[in-house]
């Protein structure tokens, strides 16, 4: 009970960090909590997808189809920001829908490799495509209606938010056992009723409709856009450090591990940034070690930590009764 009290604590907390920081935060602790929640909603979508057994090597294709929906809906609609928002979401179901009926007989390896093959397509139809997206020159955001720094700094706190209270919503569900159950055998959950075609349809359009979500408020952000920086293979890298490095398959786990990866991150690129390489030769190491010595990430090793804790004063308040008892 009281390990639930503390978790609801610190996701309230967080919660009103993401929000308020972009209303009343200081620059650099504005720019720290965009980039993190950034890379939150990238984790949790991707987690949420691997939560199915579905690894994505290629969650760029999602993240980059939705910076271009939101860019050309507002360049060539003159939308507002948060109705490009929701053109880039549906983007990203719509290609999540696609690639699940595409590859329904397709698991793991060969699935991932799908998905990085997607990424890969789209970027060359984004650059064969100069008219429209400007080619590998990229292209600007033109949009008269730019709603201000302070509203897309709070438009991605809120996709943060959602996307975690998304991630919880399903972790209740009857679909978290079905995905749990398509993770460890997807033929053998079939006889339980399972119909993972459906599932997969389902949990893909999820993941990519909130990776797109990121992608659609990075562009509004950043003003720029280019196949190599909407597709950059980075951003799956990163969406997958996260979750491993914070504890796959749990709620908790990719919001820890985006904090820890960014300010990991800027603290090696601050502390060693003047030597070349250093900076990703010491966050490769450090990666190295926690997957080594915390197999189920850094929500693993903190509840084995509050775990102990409460077994050791358990047994001290049982040895301080029995001696009472024994008192005569």
């Amino acid at each position: 009970m009281g390990w639930r009290i503390v978790s609801w604590s610190i996701w309230a907390l967080g919660f009103a960090l993401a929000l308020l920081i972009p209303l009343f935060g200081n620059p650099m602790m504005i720019d720290i909590t965009f980039r993190i929640c950034s890379l939150v909603v990238l984790a949790v979508s991707w987690n949420v997808m691997a939560s199915a057994g579905l690894i994505s090597l290629g969650h760029s294709a999602f993240f980059g189809l939705g910076a271009y929906a939101a860019i050309l809906t507002a360049n060539l609609a003159g939308a507002p920001f948060w109705l490009t928002l929701l053109v880039a979401i549906g983007a990203g179901a719509v290609l999540g829908s696609a690639l699940a009926l595409i590859t329904g007989r397709l698991r793991g390896i060969y699935f991932a490799i799908t998905t990085l093959a997607v990424s890969e397509g789209l970027r060359v139809i984004a650059v064969m495509l100069p008219d429209m997206t400007g080619g590998a020159k990229g292209a600007y955001l033109a949009a008269k209606s730019f709603p201000g720094v302070t509203a897309i700094n709070l438009g991605m706190g809120v996709a943060a938010v959602g996307t975690c209270l998304i991630a919880w919503t399903i972790s209740r569900s009857r679909y978290h056992y079905a995905f749990r159950a398509m993770r460890a055998n997807e033929h053998a959950s079939q006889m339980l009723g399972i119909y993972p075609l459906k599932y997969r349809v389902a949990i893909t359009a999820i993941s990519g409709s909130l990776a797109s979500l990121a992608g659609g408020v990075e562009v509004w952000h950043g003003g720029y856009l280019d196949p190599a920086l909407a597709f950059d293979l980075h951003i799956t890298i990163t969406s997958q450090i996260a979750p491993i490095l914070g504890g796959l398959y749990t709620l908790s786990g990719p919001v820890l591990g985006a904090i820890a990866t960014i300010l990991l991150g800027d603290a090696t690129r601050i502390g060693l940034g003047h030597i070349q390489g250093a900076s990703l030769l010491v966050f490769g190491m450090v990666l190295v070690v926690c997957v080594l010595y915390l197999p189920q990430g850094i929500r693993g090793g903190l509840s084995d930590v509050f775990r102990r804790r409460s077994v050791t004063c358990a047994s001290h308040v049982s040895l301080a009764k029995s001696a009472d008892v024994a008192r005569p």
